[in-house]
């Protein structure tokens, strides 16, 4: 009863562009997004694009539940960047072997195609997408999705160079790099995971503190953050205190940004 408000399950973000659906991670907030799409297709056929930001648990986990990938007739394209001595797609059929799940990821009767990205910028149903690599353990990668003038990036589990590293001329250059990527963006959805006290004993472990996040977003301009990729120990409560702290931040900094903490179901229009 602790997560009533903002939900408890793992990454996973509906993206819409006209009958174009793009989902972003599959934690285990694509199953409940499942049942949700066969609902609204009444029968029809199911075509949409998975991207994978890494093939971490939390972001994989929920795609062995995903019914629409049992049903024959709909289509999907899984969308990553080549792993860590492995292919994208080896490293993501991993996940249904036989030591973690009795079904095979072949035995899913809807047609399953990968694509592992190479190069970019990249159109994916008129959609312009870019990506760039985190600060995260192994390989993880942030997506910006652009179209009509408008943009929503895509920015979980990165840790702030300059936090973990120091202020050091590397760590400057490579957070310029994602303050960039996120430059004028309409929707910043980042990871802003940790509070002060935590971060004490996680440094290194490749999520950034709130306070991380919001100073990301009033420097690249965004218009608007939500607080995302919330610790599974933090309780409504905790997480509407980190809230008012970040307000708290952009009020000092005499700037505008509409920042609120992502929660299960909330819809936003751009």
């Amino acid at each position: 009863m602790e997560t009533v408000r903002h939900g408890g399950n793992t990454s996973c973000v509906e993206l819409r562009r006209k009958d174009s659906l793009f989902i972003l991670d599959a934690g285990t907030g694509i199953r409940p997004l499942g049942d949700q799409l066969i609902a609204v297709a009444k029968g029809k056929p199911i075509r949409g694009n998975v991207f994978i930001t890494h093939t971490h648990w939390d972001h994989i986990q929920g795609f062995p539940f995903f019914v629409p990938a049992y049903m024959k007739g709909n289509h999907f394209l899984v969308h990553g960047a080549h792993g860590m001595g492995h292919s994208f797609e080896e490293g993501f059929r991993g996940l249904m072997s036989s030591s973690y799940f009795p079904v095979d990821l072949r035995d899913m009767a809807a047609k399953l195609d990968f694509v592992e990205m190479v190069g970019q910028p990249y159109v994916c149903e008129t959609v312009n997408i870019q990506t760039t690599f985190t600060n995260h353990p192994g390989m993880d990668v942030a997506y910006r999705f652009s179209a009509a003038g408008r943009s929503v990036t895509y920015l979980t589990d990165h840790e702030t160079y300059q936090m973990m590293n120091q202020k050091t001329d590397f760590a400057r250059a490579q957070d310029e790099i994602i303050e960039n990527f996120c430059r004028g963006t309409d929707l910043l959805i980042c990871d802003s995971q940790y509070t002060d006290e935590e971060y004490k004993i996680k440094r290194g472990w490749g999520h950034s503190r709130y306070q991380d996040s919001v100073h990301l977003a009033l420097a690249s301009g965004a218009a608007r953050l939500a607080l995302f990729h919330h610790d599974p120990s933090h309780s409504d409560e905790q997480l509407e205190k980190m809230l008012a702290d970040s307000l708290q931040i952009i009020r000092d900094s005499g700037k505008n940004l509409d920042c609120f903490m992502a929660r299960e179901g909330q819809q936003i229009e751009l």
